[in-house]
């Protein structure tokens, strides 16, 4: 280690880093120290070579170099191999530590005491977690639970009802279980006197509760959607997990809040940011990717690098970044962002944490305070999923619920290619990574013929017109457009996507490579982008501005199973038929952060995640 940490020095000194404290050993084996330079600092935390620098390791790193006595600039963790570096007041990845010259000088940030206190409960309530997941799925649980993920939908519940609980104190239940107040019976003390009781008066609660107005979020149309479906149930009966569960839950540290009063703390002292964390760290390290991890969790790496992309075009435009925070006449956020293929929610977290951290940044005061309410609306409105699997809902609504917005609008759909819920011209804003490969669309089948009817009704003449669906057909020999027998899903939600947008709205989108190169696939590029004019160079015709195509490594989608060569792809809706396209942004990405061995995601580190020196390289208009 000491190997390590003289090479460190090292490479910060000749960044500027030049003043280099003590070097404190840590309860957990490692070791960390603080070097400075020109009124900035790094945070340096050296662990075991033998230590994995696992996401949870890497976060907890983090919130432990946010709660330094004086807040750094950035931590730099590392066990001599893996290295993971970022921006402490922005908590951004970053693909290495800036000289200290090429940094502004920024006020220092002070923690309030609950940001202090949730940021020293990370890892131990993480360890929580993982270890209530594993009493649920293990050999010890002797309950209802098959699978990994259903111990995982288990324990959303679970996080429900806590929360829940917390937020209707003198909520009483009816029925059965007619003048008990909720708060009481799922108290891990109740449930260890009353057992099997207890859990009869609890499986009746979650009945009454699950489908509460507070957590009813509301469709386009008008729809309420609710996160659990009419049949959920608990499906656990051993009172011993429900103890094991709540306890879990509720025996928290005790917490000093900002008038210094100390109390038992509850999950409603922790902020959001590090609840949501919790979940989600918990949700992808757990997440059984045997069933198709790529459709439900993209990779972080690749969800965080599509959203700083779309981001910063939209605030480097001081109309569109006024737009962003702006009321329609009904005093509602005219700004929309969508995944129709959400799974767990992962592109709508991170745009939406890129949303909070910009509104942060840039207003202060009364101003800020002003905008804050509107991004409290936002919440409610502007943050909207979509999928076909009723289990990611749950898993989306719970990991919405854990980043503060418990009624974001995330819904099942019977397909989101044709879903009347999600609808045209209604959204700024798309990210997302549709089913593709093996999820063909055919006409063998009556639901498959009448999607591609539906994608052949914007064609007119046998040619493609100005507005609606056409990706259901190609055109012949001839150029004319006719209706195909089958197709990757991936082209129609080309289609559907570029629907869903306002005229000028954005789309990044993950698609297989062959849809970008492959010969076959030329009439889908000219579809989007216009055929070009091989006198005057320019491209004519098409509905999309391609502003970039970025190359993913194999290993992105490995643990779901498919080998596919990846790309995302970034278009921009022409807001009128006369906008050209202008240069394309290429760029290839060897390695992600982490490779995959056994079947197991190992991490590599930021200074082996391409994508982050892609988008500062997109920033700087490389």
């Amino acid at each position: 280690m000491n190997v390590i940490i003289s090479k460190i020095q090292d490479e910060l000194k000749v960044k500027g880093y030049t003043q280099i404290s003590d070097i404190w050993s840590q309860e957990d084996g490692s070791s960390m120290f603080i070097a400075s330079g020109d009124n900035k600092s790094v945070y340096i935390k050296v662990y075991d070579s033998k230590t994995e620098l696992s996401p949870l390791l890497q976060e907890a790193s983090l919130f432990e170099a946010q709660d330094y006595d004086v807040f750094p600039d950035f931590v730099w963790a590392t066990n001599g191999e893996s290295n993971y570096y970022a921006d402490c007041a922005e908590s951004e990845s970053l693909a290495s530590i800036p000289r200290a010259l090429e940094v502004a000088v920024r006020e220092k940030k002070e923690l309030s005491k609950q940001e202090s206190w949730s940021r020293s409960m990370y890892q131990k309530l993480q360890q929580r977690f993982d270890n209530l997941h594993e009493r649920l799925y293990g050999p010890s649980s002797k309950d209802n639970i098959s699978s990994t993920n259903d111990a995982i939908n288990e324990l959303s519940k679970f996080i429900f009802m806590e929360t829940f609980r917390l937020n209707h104190p003198e909520y009483k239940l009816e029925g059965d279980c007619e003048g008990l107040r909720l708060y009481d019976i799922l108290d891990f003390h109740y449930i260890a006197n009353h057992g099997k009781k207890a859990v009869e008066q609890i499986r009746s609660a979650f009945k009454q509760i699950k489908n509460h107005p507070d957590y009813v979020a509301t469709t386009d149309d008008g729809q309420p959607c609710f996160i659990f479906s009419e049949d959920e149930y608990l499906r656990l009966e051993n009172p011993v997990n429900y103890v094991a569960a709540f306890t879990a839950l509720q025996d928290l540290d005790e917490y000093e809040d900002n008038n210094g009063i100390r109390k038992q703390a509850t999950l409603n002292d922790l902020t959001a940011d590090v609840l949501g964390r919790l979940f989600d760290v918990l949700l992808r390290g757990k997440y059984d990717n045997k069933v198709g991890q790529a459709t439900y969790l993209t990779p972080r790496p690749v969800t965080e690098a599509m959203a700083a992309m779309v981001m910063y075009d939209i605030t480097s435009d001081p109309q569109q970044a006024a737009d962003l925070i702006s009321l329609n006449e009904k005093d509602m956020p005219n700004f929309r962002m969508l995944d129709a293929t959400s799974g767990s929610g992962g592109f709508i977290i991170k745009f939406y944490e890129e949303v909070k951290r910009y509104i942060n940044r840039s207003y202060t005061g009364h101003l800020q305070s002003d905008i804050m309410s509107r991004f409290e609306l936002m919440k409610e409105h502007s943050f909207v999923g979509a999928d076909s699997s009723r289990d990611m809902i749950l898993k989306a609504r719970i990991n919405m619920a854990m980043h503060g917005m418990p009624k974001a609008p995330i819904f099942w759909v019977d397909n989101s290619l044709t879903s009347p819920q999600l609808q045209a011209g209604h959204y700024d804003v798309i990210l997302t990574n549709p089913p593709f490969g093996a999820g063909s669309v055919n006409n063998k089948d009556k639901e498959g013929k009448a999607i591609l009817d539906d994608y052949c009704t914007g064609i007119i003449d046998g040619r493609p017109g100005k507005e609606g669906l056409c990706l259901g057909a190609k055109p012949d020999s001839k150029g004319k457009w006719k209706q195909v027998n089958s197709t990757d899903q991936a082209v129609l939600f080309i289609d559907r996507n570029l629907q869903l947008l306002k005229p000028g709205g954005y789309l990044m989108i993950v698609l297989p490579d062959g849809i970008l190169s492959n010969s076959g696939y030329q009439f889908v590029r000219e579809y989007l982008m216009g055929k070009k004019n091989e006198v005057s160079g320019a491209f004519e015709g098409g509905r999309a501005i391609v502003k970039a195509v970025v190359s993913l490594p194999n290993v992105t989608f490995q643990l779901s199973g498919t080998g596919a060569k990846t790309s995302f792809l970034y278009l921009q809706k022409k807001k009128d038929p006369s906008q050209k396209q202008g240069p394309i942004f290429m760029a290839v990405a060897d390695e992600i952060g982490f490779d995959v061995k056994n079947k197991v995601e190992v991490n590599l580190g930021n200074d082996r995640n391409d994508l982050l020196k892609i988008v500062e390289a997109y920033k700087k208009g490389a």
